[in-house]
């Protein structure tokens, strides 16, 4: 009686101190990235490999841009699925084959990450599809119903990070969703300027400065500058706000319990999952959820925490 004693006063420390740490970490993550550094498109759409002359430049853009995201992924802890990286573009198989099977990684433990980041830099049509090899496009509905297949019923978030040039349908398109936690982090480049003022923006720059942005506290860039040749946009679906962690169950708490304490506190454990699923301010959480909604509808905030560590950001 007196171990138990003992040991029921840790085990609520124990508990306490889990409850906080999941309050204020960002859970698992992990993140894939897309790099297809072609320049010009031809009139079907299909990306075509630069000039010789310009093939130098592109290796250096390029690998900053897998320098700068890998930078983030570590940074941030980030677990990493990997980097493509093809100057002749990817077909639409080999593009899905990969995304399903970065949409399928769960954790070491069994459960699904908490967070997925895919990261794209290439062409992009007006409608915002990407552009692969052979003609063939991405689109983000199809990319949706991917996500929608792997992920089921659990509330994993995914967040989508595009450096192209035409970026903002995508950020449009995914407020329209209501049944999926989407975030869409997106780039805007001038498409005129005065060379003799600045250099024109080019694929990678948003990167350069995104990851600088988020990895670095002592950064003194700031999106809401006026002039900038590349600006941020972002957007996230309709429920993006209700988003919390996956939190232990009730069958959770009872198997740990089982596990490590003798059978006559059994009683204990029930009446504690009675006592948390009574839930007596439903009615102010119900109030409370639809002002946040609300706010990322009409009051989009300039800088949007997700809980990793790193911000979404608009100017």
């Amino acid at each position: 009686m007196s171990a138990f004693l003992i040991v029921l006063p840790l085990e609520s420390m124990a508990h306490g101190l889990f409850h906080e740490l999941g309050n204020c970490l960002g859970g698992t993550c992990v993140g894939y990235a897309v790099v297809i550094p072609t320049n010009f498109c031809s009139p079907d759409g299909q990306p075509t490999l630069l000039p010789p002359e310009h093939v130098q430049e592109l290796n250096l853009r390029s690998t900053g841009m897998l320098n700068a995201i890998q930078r983030f992924f570590a940074y941030h802890m980030i677990e990493t699925y990997g980097c493509d990286y093809s100057t002749s573009g990817l077909t639409f198989d080999t593009l899905h084959s990969k995304i399903k099977s970065f949409l399928e990684l769960r954790t070491a433990d069994g459960p699904r990450h908490d967070t997925y980041i895919l990261y794209y830099s290439g062409h992009s049509h007006g409608t915002g599809e990407w552009a692969l090899a052979g003609g063939d496009a991405l689109r983000l509905d199809t990319l949706l119903e991917w996500w929608r297949e792997k992920n089921g019923t659990f509330c994993s978030r995914l967040i989508i990070v595009l450096d192209c040039e035409n970026s903002q349908p995508w950020v449009k398109e995914v407020r329209k969703v209501n049944d999926q936690y989407v975030a869409v982090q997106g780039a805007e480049m001038a498409r005129v300027v005065d060379i003799e003022e600045a250099d024109p923006p080019q694929l990678g720059d948003f990167t350069r400065q995104w990851v600088e942005y988020n990895c670095n506290p002592d950064s003194n860039i700031s999106w809401s500058e006026k002039g900038r040749t590349v600006k941020a946009v972002y957007g996230v679906s309709k429920h993006w706000s209700d988003y919390t962690l996956h939190l232990p169950t009730g069958s959770d708490v009872a198997k740990h319990w089982m596990i490590y304490f003798p059978r006559i506190t059994y009683p204990l454990v029930h009446l504690a999952n009675w006592f948390c699923g009574l839930n007596l301010f439903w009615v102010c959480k119900a109030c409370f959820r639809c002002l946040k909604r609300l706010k990322m509808s009409w009051f989009l905030p300039t800088v949007l925490d997700t809980g990793q560590g790193f911000k979404l950001v608009k100017s």
